[in-house]
């Protein structure tokens, strides 16, 4: 938005340039001189630059054109007024900016050789009877153009002439049959732009003639077609050459061209169905193995192409729904495995706890069992003993060394005579100390 209102004061400021410029010409560098004085911001997108300095370029050409219009009738009434020098001068200027302009290179060659002259309305009438004569010459050599320009360049010197007035018509209508006849001749050679751009100038001559516009209406159709048939053909070679997307694009300028052919049309179903197929196929592969972003990527590529829109955001959303679930599900993994982890810390926790209490009371009945050994070892404890140490080898020689300990340490506490559990104690406190 903001580039479009800088647009239209850049405009605005050449069209107060172009209003200035009665009676004097600017140079063609001049006229844009105003574009420092007006802040144009940041273009920053190309598209924009471009339609911004089109718009320019076109709005250029057109107040360049007025002002040039302006500045030619001002050379025009000083030639009128025989003022030669200024109407050659501002002629001289006007083709210094356009050199195409054709009124002022008229009038710049009839202001030179008028100029000086000491009879100057005798020699214009002389000037213009000689180009009266030139035109009638070229007419009646077939030259049909370059008699018109001529007596045309006639009317425009002397519009009063009512000699040439007239034969300026009647080469009118005869350039219109000329590029009639031109045109149905490139027609029935088959160059349909060459016949319109023909019929073209015939219309330009006469506008109205219906003859003329029945050919034009009937040119442009044909001309369409066959630009309708040129993309269809082409479309079907990137088809068959399974080039589906430039395939698309033929079709899309075809149909432009020629909205209701039912070919292209038929083609371009055909067409755009493949291309959703094919993005919904490569999606469901995604899908398969859990690449849900990029199932989701392919499903939104297939949406300028389907004719079920419905569908496709039903596989969308159903994946999104999926991702939704599995992260979920994995969350609730997680934090499953997480409490496990933590019951299973709170389990190992609580054993060695129940070890260290073990070991304390161990050491406590060690203490008491030396009472008793100074009094002597009952049989019984002899035979409690002997079950302890079988045990605690049992625990040794599946390498629990923590039960054989505890074991063997009852065993003494209960005969501390039984040797057997002295050097099991030794042998383990052997191997915790890294000896063998």
């Amino acid at each position: 938005m903001k580039n479009i209102i800088l647009s239209a004061l850049f405009l605005a400021s050449l069209c107060a340039t172009a209003s200035s410029q009665t009676g004097r010409v600017k140079s063609e560098e001049s006229l844009f001189l105003d574009v420092q004085k007006i802040g144009l911001g940041s273009l920053s997108e190309l598209e924009e630059k471009k339609k911004f300095f089109e718009t320019v370029k076109l709005e250029k050409a057109k107040i360049q054109g007025n002002m040039l219009d302006n500045i030619y009738e001002s050379a025009f009434d000083y030639y009128r007024n025989g003022n030669y020098e200024d109407a050659k001068d501002l002629a001289l200027k006007i083709l210094s900016i356009d050199p195409n302009y054709r009124d002022a290179q008229m009038l710049m060659e009839a202001s030179t050789q008028l100029r000086g002259s000491a009879r100057p309305v005798m020699s214009e009438k002389l000037m213009i009877e000689d180009r009266f004569k030139i035109a009638l010459s070229y007419y009646n050599e077939g030259r049909i153009s370059e008699a018109y320009s001529k007596m045309g360049e006639v009317v425009k010197l002397s519009p009063n002439n009512i000699k040439a007035k007239y034969w300026l018509a009647k080469m009118k209508d005869d350039m219109k049959d000329y590029y009639s006849q031109k045109g149905a001749e490139a027609y029935k050679n088959g160059n349909l732009k060459a016949a319109l751009d023909n019929f073209y100038n015939a219309l330009l001559l006469k506008p109205r003639d219906p003859r003329t516009i029945e050919w034009v209406t009937r040119l442009e159709d044909e001309l369409r077609q066959q630009r309708a048939d040129d993309k269809l053909k082409e479309a079907l070679e990137f088809y068959a050459q399974g080039r589906l997307t430039e395939a698309y694009q033929g079709l899309t300028v075809a149909l432009e061209i020629q909205p209701g052919d039912s070919k292209t049309n038929k083609l371009m179903a055909e067409v755009r169905s493949e291309i959703e197929n094919g993005f919904i196929a490569s999606g469901k592969k995604f899908y398969g193995v859990r690449k849900y972003t990029e199932a989701i990527g392919e499903w939104d590529k297939a949406k300028p192409y389907t004719a079920n829109m419905a569908y496709l955001n039903t596989l969308i959303s159903r994946t999104r729904e999926q991702m939704r679930l599995e992260l979920a599900d994995k969350k609730r993994r997680a934090d499953e495995a997480s409490r496990r982890a933590k019951l299973e810390e709170e389990r190992r926790a609580k054993e060695e706890d129940d070890r260290k209490k073990a070991e304390a009371e161990a050491k406590l009945k060690g203490a008491e069992g030396v009472v008793k050994t100074q009094q002597g070892v009952s049989e019984e404890n002899k035979l409690a003993a002997q079950q302890h140490y079988i045990e605690g080898l049992k625990y040794f020689q599946n390498s629990d060394y923590d039960k054989a300990r505890d074991e063997w340490t009852i065993t003494r506490q209960l005969d501390p005579s039984n040797i057997d559990a002295a050097s099991g104690l030794k042998r383990i406190e052997q191997i915790r100390s890294g000896g063998q």
